[in-house]
Parts: structure tokens; sequence; C-alpha cells
């Protein structure tokens, strides 16, 4: 197989995920999941990477990652190779212990990011294996609601999106608990965002406004309504002023002014 060139460089964010071979568990006791993280931690430190959030599952891992030195290929190699050495040696097998190379999508720590943290966080409750993330050991999610210190772990960039101190901790634990599941289509495999029309969708449910209001709005209170959710598809779910503009049919300068507006 021919495998395409990484999109790598300096200072850009990752989502890397990668799952056993042949769907085999990857952790099968404590002291591995354990194991893992010990190995996370010393080579972030060495590579220059900061780890923004992770998820440890049974058969596979997800990793949100800032590779400030353009370390990302060397960093998995070093993590994963020295993790399937003593994931052989402790269990008495030989063999890849992940299938194939890692996947990574490069992503931005804003609006994408936001999501992704929230997908990370949320695999064990997703997969019933708890009723709330915060039990569930093996993610990163405990140092975001500041119940345990981990140093390599840098939730800065996501938190202040949601504020500052004990008040961004508690909206950052409402959004993760939420039933929206955003903007972001993570059942395909290569996780991407979904269509424009499905977040107008969700906007107009969350908001309690009809597709009309949107596209034709009517009178001062309408328009009013419309210039709201114009600001919602920006700041929360990351569309363009240009994607807006041919969505709603509205001029791109007039999007601009309605964003600069106070």
């Amino acid at each position: 197989m021919v495998w395409r060139p990484r999109v790598c460089g300096e200072e850009l964010y990752h989502h890397i995920y990668a799952w056993g071979n042949d769907r085999h568990p990857v952790f099968k006791k404590p002291s591995h999941y354990q194991k893992y993280v010990d190995l996370l931690a010393r080579h972030a430190r060495q590579y220059q990477t900061d780890v923004l959030a992770y998820a440890l599952m049974d058969w596979h891992v997800h990793l949100f990652i800032y590779d400030a030195g353009n370390n990302i290929s060397e960093f998995m190699q070093r993590l994963h190779g020295d993790y399937a050495q003593y994931f052989n040696r402790t269990t008495h097998r030989v063999g890849h212990v992940f299938g194939e190379r890692f996947n990574n999508k490069i992503v931005q720590a804003d609006v994408y990011g936001m999501w992704l943290t929230r997908y990370i966080h949320r695999q064990a409750l997703d997969a019933g294996l708890v009723s709330d993330p915060k039990d569930y050991p093996w993610t990163s999610y405990s140092v975001y609601l500041g119940l345990k210190r981990v140093d390599f772990i840098k939730p800065q960039a996501i938190l202040e999106q949601f504020g500052s101190g004990n008040a961004a901790i508690e909206q950052y634990a409402k959004f993760v608990l939420d039933g929206d599941d955003g903007p972001i289509d993570w059942s395909s495999k290569k996780i991407k965002m979904i269509k424009t029309s499905v977040i107008i969708d969700v906007i107009c449910r969350s908001s309690k406004i009809d597709h009309r209001v949107l596209m034709e709005p009517q009178g001062w209170a309408e328009k009013r309504k419309r210039r709201e959710a114009i600001r919602i598809m920006v700041k929360k779910y990351g569309l363009t002023p240009a994607v807006i503009s041919k969505t709603l049919h509205v001029s791109i300068t007039a999007v601009r002014k309605i964003l600069t507006e106070k």
C-alpha cells in the first residue's frame, strides 16, 4: 500500500486516533493504561508537544495534540513503539499492537477543537461504561474539571473559550454533558464538519425560530433574531461569512456588518 504523505509542520494541532491491530485490545488491565499515560507524558516533554486531551479505550486511543516543533511523526512512533514493546512483554505476545499507522487530522483549537475535546471526553459515556464521564479514569476530563492536576495536559486553549476560573469549568462540564453533538460528523471515518444545513436545523431548534426567519426575515424583531443566529453560526459552529452569505442568500458585506455590531 502507498501511504499519503502526512500533513505536518510547526505549531499545528492534530487529532490523532489509532486502533488495535485487527481491533484487538491494546489495554487489558489498569497498569497498561497507566503505562501509556506515563509514556505520553514523557514523550510530550521530550518532543515539545502539548496534549490538550486524550481518551484511552480498550481497543483504541484518541489524542488532541499541539505540535510546536514539527515532531508529530517521531513523537507517535516513539510513543506507540515503546508502548508496543511493553505490552508485548507483559502479555507474552509478539507482533503489531496498533493496526497500520496512526490517523491524524489537522484541526483548529477553537470551534472544532472545543467539540473535539467533548467527543474525546465522552468516549466512555457514549460507550455505556459510565453514567458520568468524570468517573472514567483514562481520559483528561478530570484535569479540565480541576479534580486532578497533570502538568503535560494543557486545557487552557479550550477552557478559555468558556470564560475564566470556576465559571469556565462549570460551563465546560455543562457543554460536555449536554445532548447536542455539535457540527461534527463523528460517525464518519474521516471525521469532518457536517453539512451547513444540519447546523441551520440545530440553530433553528435551539433558538425556536422558523427557517423562514433566517432566509426572509420580516420586521425588526425577526431581523434581530437572524442577526443573533448569524453570530451563533460563527462563534459556536465556526462558519465563515462567505458560507453564511451563500447559505442565507445575503451579501457577505451584510454578514460582516452584523458580526462587527456591538
